[in-house]
């Protein structure tokens, strides 16, 4: 078949399209309705909100150019508990190649071994009031051959996996503060 005929058969072969209607009214749903948009200034109702509720000009002027990320920083749903420091703490180590679990016990600032690596207890903490309710432990693990320790920081006896150490053969977690 040669080319002239192709273009026959497309020519052909394609629905007709027909052109819409212009004589037709246009339906509301295309109308934008500008002239009937209203402007009303929001009224101070005294107590120094707003009647309509919104901000004026200025206080919208006055809220910070990067955006409103700055102020959500401050904002929190959760309520905060006042904290004691007790003396020590009880935590339990798992050697995860032989099964072995020990519960260490430390007072702050002294440090247990337990196979190969060595936990520093510096701080725990407790709910005023409740010392048997949750505990707040701040340790150093250090494993022997490495320089830097595997693991710094708080760890939490009531949500262990929230900041736990990552450690290949050792797992170490807070049970409770000691207070005596």
């Amino acid at each position: 078949m040669k080319l002239a005929s192709w273009v026959g058969v497309i020519a052909f072969g394609v629905a007709p399209v027909w052109a819409q209607d212009t004589t037709a009214p246009i339906d509301d749903d295309l109308a934008t309705g500008v002239d009937q948009i209203l402007i009303q200034p929001l009224e101070d109702d005294g107590a120094g909100g707003f009647g309509a509720g919104g901000l004026t000009l200025e206080d919208l002027q006055s809220l910070p150019s990067e955006g409103f990320q700055r102020e959500l920083n401050d904002i929190t749903t959760e309520l905060q508990e006042r904290v004691v420091s007790a003396p020590g703490a009880t935590l339990r180590a798992l050697d995860r190649l032989t099964g072995q679990v020990e519960d260490l016990t430390l007072k702050t600032g002294e440090i247990a071994v337990f196979g190969r690596i060595a936990v520093r207890l510096d701080d725990c903490r407790f709910p005023e009031g409740n010392p048997s309710g949750d505990a707040y432990v701040h340790v150093v693990v250090a494993a022997e051959g490495a320089q830097e320790p595997v693991f710094t920081g708080w760890m939490v006896a009531s949500s262990p996996a929230l900041n736990a150490m990552d450690h290949a053969r050792y797992d170490v977690w807070p049970l409770s503060c000691s207070t005596s």
